[in-house]
Order: structure tokens, then sequence, then C-alpha cells
């Protein structure tokens, strides 16, 4: 992907702060954070919408820090990174690769986080457009491959990181309705609610697990895209409904895919029966901006939960 008009390349930036970052003692750390350095409390459960900020390097740590139970002092005997320096970082300074490996491995981080980690202390990524990306998905050849798994009742779908639909067979709208009121967006449709009501628990039996999942895979995008206004927007859109507030303010998973034998359980929009998918979330093998998702659709599995 080629070096917008006025940004520095990846490679470019990463040098300029290392460049710029001083070594551990109580010397200045170079430039200001790509996210704003004000700290913020710890969030309640549920919060209002200004509780909640897009991922940025500084906050993630002291929030895993806090989670640990660690004081800034513990912080500083297990990493070998002094009082001063993590107060530094936790304010938004950026600090050596060296030092973000010993951050994950004393916070204990799994892959995942250790990942979200990595992606936040990096230059943030560029998205393209939807319509760039749709663009690199409609080929003859996947477009028929749509339809074949139409033909053996598989859902497939194309989405870019932040859930919006680029194609997608008759099999995956079936199971979705509606999803064309939330502009094509997977994850508006999930946390959409109509009055006390949300049409996506009509046919997602076990809501809250999909929705900490949705959530989880989110703050993986969030991350690396932070400073995306595609980004930014579906986060302001998101962070005014309270149980993704809730579920973001409750815990610290990251996902960037799907277990292979974590079922989701479903329920048949036309017909009310409930079925049980299983899902395989991949990244394509020439960019990490396109997502195909493929459901198998296979009897029923227990527990049943009502819909809302």
């Amino acid at each position: 992907m080629g070096v917008l008009k006025g940004e520095l390349s990846r490679s470019a930036q990463l040098a300029m702060r290392s460049n710029a970052t001083a070594e551990e003692g109580g010397e200045d750390m170079g430039p200001a954070p790509e996210e704003s350095a004000r700290r913020r409390p710890a969030p309640a459960n549920n919060g209002a919408a200004d509780d909640i900020q897009m991922p940025n390097l500084g906050s993630w740590l002291r929030q895993f820090r806090e989670d640990r139970r660690l004081t800034r002092p513990q912080a500083a005997a297990r990493t070998d990174i002094s009082y001063p320096y993590i107060i530094k970082i936790e304010n938004g300074y950026i600090p050596t690769r060296d030092m973000i490996e010993r951050l994950i491995t004393a916070y204990g981080m799994d892959p995942n986080q250790a990942r979200h980690t990595q992606e936040l202390w990096e230059p943030p990524a560029v998205l393209p457009s939807i319509s760039q990306l749709r663009e690199q998905v409609n080929t003859t050849s996947r477009n028929e491959a749509l339809v074949r798994m139409d033909r053996i009742g598989m859902i497939c779908v194309y989405t870019d990181p932040l859930w919006n639909v680029l194609s997608a067979n008759e099999s995956f709208y079936r199971a979705l309705p509606g999803l064309a009121d939330t502009n094509d967006n997977v994850a508006i449709w999930f946390f959409h609610a109509l009055k006390n009501s949300r049409p996506a628990t009509n046919v997602t039996l076990e809501w809250e697990k999909e929705a900490r999942f949705h959530t989880a895979i989110l703050r993986g995008a969030f991350g690396l895209y932070r400073t995306s206004p595609r980004a930014r927007e579906l986060f302001d859109h998101l962070k005014r409904d309270r149980d993704f507030r809730r579920i973001w303010n409750s815990g610290l998973n990251v996902a960037y895919a799907r277990q292979p034998n974590e079922l989701a359980h479903l329920r048949d929009p036309a017909t009310g029966e409930p079925y049980s998918i299983s899902i395989d979330i991949s990244e394509l093998a020439d960019t990490r901006d396109i997502r195909v998702c493929q459901a198998f659709r296979q009897p029923h599995t227990w527990p049943i939960e009502l819909p809302r």
C-alpha cells in the first residue's frame, strides 16, 4: 500500500520514534504520543459514552497493570523499568521495543493481547475505503465461489476489519435479517437497539456471549486503525450503546479470529428453528484489511437461550 500524501511511511515513523526515545533514566523521552496523554479514571461498569475512548498504548498498559493489581513500583520491579518511566509510558510516551516485550511478559498477556499491545506501539495502519476494498474482493472467481457455497447452504461473507460487508452470499443475508437497515455493518446490526429490543436477539441465542466476542475482535481492529476516520466514526456510534460500554469496560479481551470449536447458536428467521454454526474467520493472504468468514451450519446443540 502506498504512502498517503503528507504522511510518513510506517518504517520512517518507527525510525523517528527510535531516535527520539531516550534511555531509561529521567531524560525527556521525545515526541508527544499520537493519542492524548490525558489520564482518565478507572471506568465504571457501564459508564457514559465519554468514559470510554479509542485504544491507545498508554491507557491500555495502565488498565492492564491495574487489572493485574500491580502498583507502579511493583510493575517497575517486575519489568526492570524505572518507576518514573512507567509513569511516562502510561501517560503516552513511546518506549523501546524491548520495554514493550518486558511489559507483555510481566503482565502475563495472552498472544492476542500481546499482538494488540505491539500494534498500539507501532504507527496506526491506514484503512482503505470500502469502495476500494469491494473492488479488490469483486472478482469472478470469488463471486462464483459465493454462489457455489449458497447451493450447499454455507454462509460466506467478506468484510473489512470494522465488519462492513464487502461481498456476501444469500445464505449470509438470510441469517442476519435487517442488516441493510444498519448500512451493511455487522457490528452496528449486532448492537442495534429499537426502543427496548434488539433485532439481533431474535436470531442470536447467546447474545451476551457473542457480544463479548464482537467487542473483543473490534478492540483489535480499533487499535490497529485507531486514527482512521471510519474507525472513529464506528467507535463513536457503538459507544452510545450501554451494553457495548459495559462489555468494553468490563474486560481486556482481544480477538482476531474465532476458536475452531467455538460454536455460535442462531435461530432460523424463516422457521424459528435453532441451529448451530462453526465459524472460520481468516484474513486474505495478500492483505489484513479484508476478512473472509465462512460458517458451516449444523444441527443445534445446547444450550438454548430464549430471545429477549
